[in-house]
């Protein structure tokens, strides 16, 4: 049976929440926040939100595929409050997700004209895995969902009268905003666009329309373009191109991955974690549904959804178990997917007599707690299991289970405790080298908290410009042999040999814990270590 009408909205014969649409949305949205203050981090976290919270003290802007300069300027804004620095960033994640939360309500509001519907879409999403865990800390995705959920709706508008074009423009602008944030977006920007096409095809000759969205779109990333301009005129443009595209990963996106089943049972299995069970099921039902109802709306969100998965699986397995933070905008899309599912299924009971009200009232409740529960739950299954789902590597004070499984992430100290032992541990004008993860966060200390300002610590793969012009990026042993005997020199982990390229030193000299480091010393029958 069809509940859609010809400009695709739906209509409901069945019970809904009473109230005024909007309110609710606030109020969906509201809650959604406050379960993000709850479990936010109360401080800095390892990885990039180390590193955005030095880019932001510093107020670094790039334009490579690892810079994200409007979360910079954003967070910028956000540090000028009287909190800790990184904690202030985690905030700024948390609203941004509650934003995003409120915008897929909208959005299923527009394709259902079911209040309840848009309340377990938005739900979903709120309390999916990925979603929530980047909604804690500080990171770039969800507020990239939340760029894609506002093209989303604009592009709606726009479709229920294609000769105002006003809607068009703002997508465009707001694509463009997005890409200052993060270039992921620009798949959704072809999705969008085809959808377009498809939508109008006269469009294309429409030159004045076509003019104005590029314009658009070029207002939107004004930012990026501005920081391009910049830099471009002291660097090649190959250079440019290199960094855009996420450098070393270009060759790897142009590479057919063998294991596309593996790749598919792993992007199905993040998905049912992401809306375990009911949200699962759902999501598969709307899917179905919106194809027999809307199959241009069903377009829309299968290129969303497909364009995203596609362009990852090809990185195969070289991205590890970050991949699944990629594939956030498709979990919002999925989301939609679960409200228009939700509202089938209301109108089915409502056709054949079942008792809406409670059924209804009965899956929202399950579409919180199941994931709630689960996630909970997930690290203790893991480890009486024994079964390794991460395949993340071991740092101190970082429970991989209790890390990346569950979103919560209240009363998590684990990176600060790291970096004030290491700061203990370390003797005076040290030299540490350490691998990104410890890296980024005991720069934060050094250089946002002022702790430490003595030691050196370097990245074991960073380069360094010899006199003669050469550069050279393994310089690891260059400083253990120009410093050893005048400094104490140590190792953050000795864990990936390859990373702190430990080949090289391993005929020479011991790594000797100490506590939480790993000091060089000469092996016997060397020259002793300097006391």
């Amino acid at each position: 049976m069809k509940y859609c009408q010809a400009d695709y909205r739906c209509r409901s014969n069945s019970w809904d929440i009473p109230g005024h649409p909007l309110r609710i949305g606030f109020v969906v949205s509201l809650l959604s926040f406050v379960l993000y203050m709850i479990t936010l981090a109360p401080g800095v976290i390892w990885g990039d939100s180390a590193k955005f919270a030095l880019e932001v003290n510093n107020l670094h802007l790039g334009y490579h595929a690892d810079s994200h300069p409007l979360f910079i300027v954003l967070g910028k804004m956000f540090s000028l409050l009287p909190l800790e620095p990184a904690y202030s960033l985690n905030l700024l994640s948390a609203v941004c997700a509650s934003i995003a939360v409120f915008l897929v309500y909208l959005i299923i509001i527009e394709i259902t004209n079911s209040k309840i519907s848009a309340v377990a879409g938005a739900l979903a999403l709120c309390v999916s895995h990925a979603f929530w865990l980047h909604a804690v800390i500080a990171e770039v995705y969800d507020l990239n969902a939340a760029f894609i959920a506002s093209v989303i709706f604009f592009v709606l508008k726009w479709r229920k009268d294609i000769n105002n074009y006003t809607p068009l423009y703002i997508a465009a602008f707001l694509c463009g905003l997005g890409l200052t944030n993060h270039r992921i977006i620009i798949f959704d920007i072809i999705g969008a666009a085809i959808f377009v096409l498809v939508t109008e095809p006269k469009i294309i000759r429409r030159v004045k329309v076509i003019l104005s969205i590029l314009a658009s779109l070029l207002t939107g990333s004004l930012l990026l373009i501005y920081i391009m301009v910049r830099d471009i005129l002291l660097n090649p443009v190959t250079l440019v191109a290199d960094k855009f595209t996420a450098e070393g990963y270009k060759m790897a996106v142009m590479k057919y991955s063998p294991k596309i089943l593996e790749e598919t049972g792993l992007y199905l299995s993040y998905l049912f974690y992401q809306f375990p069970l009911i949200g699962f099921v759902l999501g598969f039902t709307g899917l179905i549904a919106i194809f027999k109802n809307d199959r241009k709306l069903a377009l829309l969100f299968s290129l969303l959804i497909g364009i995203n998965a596609l362009f990852f699986f090809k990185f195969g397995p070289s991205l590890g178990t970050s991949k699944f933070t990629f594939y956030i905008s498709a979990y919002m899309v999925f989301s939609l997917l679960i409200g228009y599912g939700f509202f089938s299924m209301k109108e089915a009971l409502a056709g054949r007599g079942y008792p809406v009200k409670q059924t209804i009232m009965l899956t929202i409740i399950l579409l919180f707690l199941v994931p709630v529960l689960g996630y909970s739950f997930a690290p203790s299954i893991s480890k009486s299991l024994k079964i390794d789902l991460l395949h993340a590597r071991t740092i101190s004070y970082r429970d991989n289970d209790e890390f990346f499984l569950d979103p919560n992430k209240k009363n998590y100290y684990g990176a600060e405790r790291f970096a004030l032992e290491v700061f203990n541990e370390a003797g005076p004008d040290s030299i540490i080298f350490a691998d990104y993860t410890p890296y980024t966060v005991l720069k934060y200390f050094q250089e946002v908290k002022g702790l430490r300002k003595d030691l050196m610590i370097v990245l074991p793969g960073s380069k360094k410009r010899a006199k003669d012009g050469t550069v050279k990026f393994n310089i690891m042993k260059d400083i253990v042999l120009e410093s050893y005997g005048s400094k104490y020199i140590y190792l953050a982990d000795i864990q990936d040999e390859t990373y702190y390229r430990l080949s090289t030193l391993k005929i020479d000299y011991d790594f000797v814990p100490g506590g939480i480091l790993f000091r060089i010393v000469k092996k016997q029958g060397l020259k002793p270590f300097a006391n």
